[in-house]
């Protein structure tokens, strides 16, 4: 059974309702994926930010990192499932309003407060590189503490960016695709992102685009990619303790990383993750 679920129950369920009784019957033609996950009430919801090719129901299996959480919650005996929202203010209520059992994610920046009932896990490391449009900048674009200042750069929601306001860049912040969007639109200098997710975004959404997004020399910051417990649930501190023992296990055994190989290739060069659902029969 497909452990990647969309969005909230709740939500979901009312959407469907529309569907089926108010739509009429060509509406189902581009009617949203569901599985049957979603209808199972018992189990806990691990809420995430839809993160393509990394997290997402348009990947093969969920991506690398959803196979990596499931395989582990699997091996742990933890009864949980992945919920996909389309921005992280969504993920960040259902953990501190709603007292989820966990999150995914990058880039969170929790109160100091809020960090003590909370247990982070890293499942894993991104490498990051900063991007321009090169009808912009034709002749390049260098990012150092000399070249900043005027420069609007494209941030994710929760990303530091202290040092580039401190160096006069302006900072707007969006999604991924809607980053790349403003950089073609001149709206932005440049961004940060894994290559992964910009290749991905760019075969899907803006392929004849594709040659004009280019990537500065070098790799920028690495970024930790955590699972995040809470304490509050009452299962939260357990499930953390299991899913913990698993994913070493999983690291210790191999499978860590044939998960990795599976999706990113050997050394982090293959193609699986360009390969969307739709593309298999």
């Amino acid at each position: 059974m497909n452990r990647l679920t969309s969005n909230n129950r709740g939500k979901t369920l009312f959407a469907l309702f529309i569907m089926v009784f108010v739509l009429p019957n060509p509406a189902f033609a581009t009617g949203p994926r569901v599985t049957t996950a979603l209808f199972s009430a018992d189990k806990s919801e691990i809420h995430a930010v839809d993160f393509p090719p990394f997290v997402s129901f348009d990947v093969v299996d969920g991506g690398a990192i959803s196979e990596l959480v499931n395989t582990a919650l699997a091996r742990g005996g933890v009864d949980a499932v992945i919920s996909t929202h389309p921005i992280q203010r969504m993920v960040k209520y259902y953990l501190l309003q709603e007292d989820a059992i966990a999150v995914m994610g990058w880039h969170f920046k929790f109160s100091e407060k809020q960090k003590k009932h909370l247990i982070f896990i890293p499942i894993t490391e991104l490498p990051e590189k900063y991007f321009y449009y090169k009808l912009r900048h034709p002749n390049g674009l260098v990012i150092n503490d000399a070249s900043l200042k005027g420069l609007r750069y494209g941030a994710h929601t929760g990303e530091d960016t202290t040092s580039f306001e401190k160096a006069g860049v302006e900072v707007q912040f969006g999604r991924s695709i809607a980053l790349l969007k403003k950089l073609k639109n001149n709206e932005l200098d440049f961004i940060c992102s894994p290559p992964n997710t910009v290749e991905w975004l760019l075969d899907r959404y803006m392929s004849d685009e594709k040659e004009n997004f280019v990537s500065t020399h070098g790799d920028a910051e690495k970024q930790l990619f955590y699972i995040v417990f809470n304490r509050k649930h009452a299962d939260g501190e357990i499930a953390a303790d299991k899913f913990n023992k698993a994913l070493k296990d999983m690291v210790i055994d191999g499978t860590y990383r044939k998960i990795i190989e599976k999706h990113l290739g050997k050394g982090g060069d293959g193609k699986l993750y360009l390969r969307r659902l739709e593309t298999f029969k």
